[in-house]
């Protein structure tokens, strides 16, 4: 987990059950919602970037 969660923009739509796409720091990287949330999060919304798992950025609603 990140100390301090960051702002990235949703690419590609994220589900809870369906990783997407993020882009993070000028960079495109897959990105799936942390534990306990349970939305769609659609392209163009901003997202906290909580931590990372892997090459995949954790990520929840802001």
């Amino acid at each position: 987990m990140f100390s301090k969660p960051q702002v990235g923009v949703v690419d590609e739509k994220i589900t809870f059950d369906e990783p997407g796409r993020v882009k993070f720091k000028a960079t495109y990287w897959p990105a799936m919602l942390f534990r306990g949330y349970s939305m769609t999060l659609e392209p163009g919304e901003e997202v906290a970037v909580i931590g990372r798992q892997g090459i995949t950025l954790l990520v929840r609603p802001f």
